[in-house]
């Protein structure tokens, strides 16, 4: 991947974005003409986003709270650099529970969005993940009961 490397997009690159982030499962042909583009150049210029690493990669999105409950929690460290935050960065990289994690600025250090089957497997979870690790100075856990919006596009 050429990550780096700065990619220009032109008005066909970024409708065929738009269409492919909304539903990549349809046919190339139904792609390529709501992109207002051939089927060779839409396959072409695929090929080419996936491998400047503008596509990052293909995913199935699960229905929210099928399959338990989401938690966000904001994380605030006694320390926002060294070993104790890379290390805590590499613990929820490495979590399958942790779906996403983000180093913010403001009140919280770290704000991790957290899958989980049930209250009682949270509760574990946060005890030995963030309750109990020195390097933390205070957590705020958000249950979510809804989603009132929920995209992974970005639209052009």
């Amino acid at each position: 991947m050429h990550e780096n490397r700065q990619f220009t997009l032109d008005t066909s690159d970024q409708r065929i974005l738009n269409e492919v982030q909304c539903d990549l499962r349809r046919s190339p042909e139904d792609i390529a003409e709501a992109a207002g583009i051939s089927v060779s150049s839409y396959r072409r210029r695929l090929k080419r986003l996936r491998d400047a690493g503008i596509i990052e990669r293909e995913v199935a999105i699960v229905k929210a709270g099928r399959l338990g409950i989401e938690v966000i929690v904001m994380v605030s460290l006694n320390e926002e650099r060294g070993a104790a935050y890379d290390r805590l960065k590499r613990t929820y990289r490495a979590s399958p529970h942790v779906t996403q994690c983000y180093s913010v600025t403001g009140d919280a250090d770290l704000i991790l969005h957290v899958q989980m089957p049930d209250m009682a497997s949270f509760e574990s979870w946060i005890e030995a993940n963030i309750i109990e690790d020195p390097a933390i100075k205070r957590c705020t856990s958000h249950v979510v009961y809804s989603r009132v919006k929920f995209d992974t596009a970005v639209r052009f």
